[in-house]
């Protein structure tokens, strides 16, 4: 898809997307067809776009290999039904070749995740994202983390072509609502995280960067549509019945996601860098709370 096509895509709920691995005598690997049963749910559920291997798709544990592989078999999948990011890290040379490898197995665009260096440093940081640029013809959402907020920095940042959204992970109110005034007319404003999404849509974020909605797409999707109509009392009706699953998930991290796709019958496995899987006295809850959600569990 286009740039313009992918900007009006990622509007909504972005959800970020576990990588699922089998498991096999102690050894992970890509469960590729788990990818696309896992993408099939949120295509169901109405999600308008999906980042695989990011954050939570253990992006930092994946090798190149890896890393292509889950991003061919979303894209392939995908078929232009959900738009689909993929993330990289990395110094400019380095993001920007993995991006043109990216681009060359289907994904519609970048999220990007600037290496230490360029991060507290305006020219630096804009020209990591020149090069990127200029290395590809797809979309690119850089992930913004600093400390600090430069509205004219950022304002630079929209000129550079292929720019379309910017994923604000800090959760300070004050700070995104400077951006969403500064440069949210020029791209999407994505706030970070499942439990203040009630406050980024009220301030004008055009999506939220979840993970919660890979267990619960069809719920997310319902909160979206009732934010776009003002009717954030639905919003927040949905959102509180969400606070058992908010729970479980600040507790256990990305292992509460992969169990709740395994009762539901999707793809989830063990996570990377010896994380552990979800704390057994937490297995009865997240049950109970997918079905509490009308959530179809397996079995």
């Amino acid at each position: 898809m286009t740039t313009e096509q992918l900007a009006t895509r990622t509007r909504g709920m972005v959800v970020f997307a576990p990588t699922p691995f089998c498991d096999a005598a102690g050894c992970t690997r890509v469960d590729e067809d788990g990818v696309r049963r896992n993408l099939d749910h949120l295509i169901a559920g109405g999600m308008p776009a999906v980042v695989v291997c990011g954050g939570v798709g253990e992006l930092w544990d994946l090798s190149e290999t890896e890393h292509l592989q889950v991003a061919r078999a979303a894209a392939t999948h995908a078929n232009g039904r959900i738009a689909v990011y993929a993330g990289v890290y990395g110094n400019a040379a380095e993001s920007a070749a993995r991006a043109r490898q990216l681009e060359a197995v289907g994904a519609d665009g970048v999220l990007l995740f600037p290496d230490d260096d360029a991060v507290p440093n305006g020219p630096a940081l804009l020209e990591y994202y020149r090069t990127v640029s200029q290395a590809i013809g797809i979309g690119m959402m850089p992930f913004r983390a600093d400390a600090w907020v430069d509205v004219p920095l950022l304002q630079r940042l929209a000129d550079v072509p292929g720019v379309v959204a910017l994923k604000e992970e800090r959760e300070n109110m004050d700070e995104f609502r400077q951006i969403v005034l500064g440069v949210g007319d020029r791209m999407a404003i994505i706030g970070a995280g499942d439990p203040l999404a009630p406050c980024y849509l009220l301030l004008g974020a055009a999506g939220v960067a979840c993970s919660l909605s890979n267990l619960v797409p069809g719920l997310y999707d319902q909160m979206w549509t009732a934010s776009q109509h003002w009717d954030y009392r639905r919003v927040m009706e949905i959102h509180t019945s969400l606070g058992a699953l908010n729970e479980i998930r600040r507790r256990n991290g990305t292992s509460a996601l992969k169990a709740g796709l395994e009762l539901l019958g999707l793809a989830g496995g063990p996570c990377r860098a010896g994380r552990p899987r979800l704390d057994p006295a937490d297995a009865e809850p997240l049950r109970r709370a997918l079905l509490d959600l009308g959530a179809p569990l397996a079995g």
